[in-house]
C-alpha cells in the first residue's frame, strides 16, 4: 500500500487525470504452480485497501479506477463506488466477465491489444447494452513495445468503426508515441 500511495502522489504531481490499479484474486488468475503465481501474489492488494486508495487518490484530485480480473473484483469495485472500470486486452473475449462489468453501468475503458475486429465488435456490443460511456484503447501487447511497432493508424480505424472515445494504451519506453497517438486522434492515454 505504501508503494501505491507513492504512485498516486507521483501521478498527482505530474498532472495525470487518473490512476489505475489492478484488482484480482491470484488463485483465480493462475494455478498455484504457475511460474508467475508468486509474482502476482506479491503484487495483489487485498480488497479492503481499495477504498482507502480511492479516497486518497480523490483527495489528490485524481480519478481512481481499476482493472478487475474476476467477478469478485468487479463487485469490490462496485462496492467502493468507482466510476470507471478497465477491461484488460486479454479479457475482450471473456464474455462472462464483460457481462458482469457491463451490468455495473459504469464508464468502461477497454484495451483491445491482441484482439480481432470481430472480437472487439462482440465485446463492444455486450458492453454497450448497459452503458454508452465506452472508451476503446488501441494497444500493442508487447512489453516494451518498440516505437516502430506502435501501429498508430489503428486509432483512426477504431474511430471509424466504433461510436465512442478512442485512445491508446502505450507500452513504449518514451513519451514520443503517446504524443503521436494524440495527434492521430487518441483522447485517452494510458
Amino acid at each position: 500500500i505504501d508503494v501505491a500511495i507513492e504512485l498516486i502522489d507521483s501521478a498527482a504531481k505530474t498532472g495525470a487525470d487518473a490512476v489505475k490499479f489492478q484488482t484480482y484474486i491470484t488463485e483465480k488468475r493462475v494455478v498455484a504452480d504457475s511460474p508467475i503465481f508468486d509474482i502476482l501474489k506479491e503484487c495483489e492488494l487485498p480488497f479492503e485497501v481499495f477504498n482507502e486508495l480511492k479516497d486518497y487518490a480523490e483527495k489528490q484530485g485524481l480519478d481512481f479506477f481499476s482493472t478487475p480480473f474476476d467477478e469478485e473484483s468487479v463487485q469490490c469495485l462496485e462496492d467502493i463506488g468507482v466510476n470507471i472500470i478497465k477491461v484488460a486486452s486479454f479479457d475482450v473475449v471473456n464474455l462472462k466477465l464483460l457481462k458482469k462489468i457491463a451490468d455495473t453501468g459504469k464508464t468502461i475503458i477497454m484495451s483491445v491489444g491482441m484482439s480481432k475486429l470481430d472480437e472487439i465488435k462482440n465485446a463492444y456490443e455486450i458492453l454497450s447494452t448497459k452503458t454508452t460511456n465506452i472508451v476503446l484503447l488501441h494497444c500493442i501487447s508487447a512489453y516494451p513495445t518498440s516505437e516502430k511497432d506502435a501501429n498508430l493508424s489503428a486509432i483512426h480505424g477504431l474511430g471509424k468503426t466504433f461510436d465512442c472515445i478512442i485512445g491508446q494504451s502505450d507500452h513504449t519506453n518514451g513519451i514520443q508515441v503517446p504524443l503521436y497517438a494524440v495527434a492521430a486522434g487518441a483522447q485517452v492515454i494510458e
